[in-house]
């Protein structure tokens, strides 16, 4: 059997003897990640599958695939169906933030049932370039520029960790042809009403055709670099905001002179963060963001909203919410 080309990147907290779950479709990638996970000797894996229910028939068999797959290994299955469209209609969502929203409910429900706060997923270069180029269409600055997180931790205290992020597509392909492992296609990553389906099946083929080469390890760089630089950006923001007299005991922030001080791209990220854990507020967008540093001059607004039906207040010299 030819020697398998990936290398799962794997934290010291996925130890194999240790239960952890897997976000498995029945897809390519997923069922690619279950076969890896294998190989590295992991025994107590914990299958997690959400049923959409987007495809009718399709998505009922997928679930049967993935119940299969979690029998004939041994291992722990759970699935769980979801009306995502009803949902979606509901809360006037995109199907697609629909889907997300309920798969973080599941693994997070999945999460609590097992103990377990570690959840692999089966993102892989491609879909990394696929976000970064995504983001950058929506002008998103250096945190959405850098794609997605090896290590992701949720608010929640869910772990999401993507092993195979540097993986190609072709080494998948070549693993699970070398391993002769079935696995299920979803007539819907070739539906062009999806955005991405666009991206990865127009734009990057057309991007590599006008540079004539593969872009996709050009774009990866671009991730990386921009998660150093906004790494970078982000320590230097908690170092002003844990600094004492920075914040008070009733969560306001001082309007400093080193706050006003700061370069716009630490203290834009000092607002965002202090909004964001102090207050605990979602949602707190460059829009936001902006008109709350406008606060900060002398003639500044002294009142301005937020989302939750809140508002950001300025008088002596300090910013809170109420």
């Amino acid at each position: 059997m030819p020697k398998c080309p990936i290398a799962l990147s794997l934290p010291a907290a996925c130890d194999p003897t240790a239960p952890v779950m897997l976000a498995i479709s029945g897809g390519r990638d997923s069922v690619a990640l279950l076969h890896l996970l294998l190989d590295a000797g992991f025994k107590q894996l914990i299958l997690c599958h959400l049923n959409h229910g987007l495809r009718g028939d399709e998505s009922i068999g997928d679930a049967a695939f993935v119940r299969r797959l979690a029998k004939k290994h041994g291992l722990k299955c759970e699935i769980e169906a979801e009306d995502v469209a009803a949902v979606a209609e509901k809360k006037r969502l995109s199907t697609e933030t629909a889907a997300r929203e309920a798969r973080h409910a599941f693994l997070l429900r999945m999460a609590e049932k097992y103990d377990v706060w570690v959840v692999l997923l089966a993102h892989h270069a491609e879909d990394q370039a696929e976000t970064i180029l995504a983001n950058l269409c929506r002008g998103s600055g250096l945190a959405g520029l850098a794609g997605m997180h090896a290590v992701q931790r949720m608010d929640t205290g869910l772990h999401l960790v993507r092993p195979m992020l540097h993986a190609r597509r072709s080494e998948i392909d070549a693993y699970l042809k070398s391993k002769r492992c079935k696995y299920r296609e979803d007539s819907s990553n070739t539906s062009p009403k999806h955005r991405r389906n666009r991206v990865r099946h127009e734009a990057l083929p057309l991007l590599n055709d006008i540079f004539s080469r593969d872009v996709v390890p050009q774009i990866l760089r671009l991730g990386s670099l921009a998660e150093q630089d906004d790494d970078a950006l982000q320590r230097q923001a908690m170092a002003f905001l844990t600094t004492e007299g920075r914040v008070l005991e009733d969560r306001s922030l001082v309007i400093s002179p080193e706050l006003l001080a700061l370069h716009p791209a630490v203290s834009s990220r000092v607002i965002g963060t202090w909004l964001r854990e102090a207050w605990e507020l979602p949602g707190i967008d460059y829009e936001i963001i902006d008109a709350a540093l406008g606060m900060l001059a002398p003639d500044g607004a002294a009142k301005i909203n937020l989302p939750g039906d809140k508002h950001l207040r300025r008088k002596a010299k300090k910013l809170w919410v109420e």
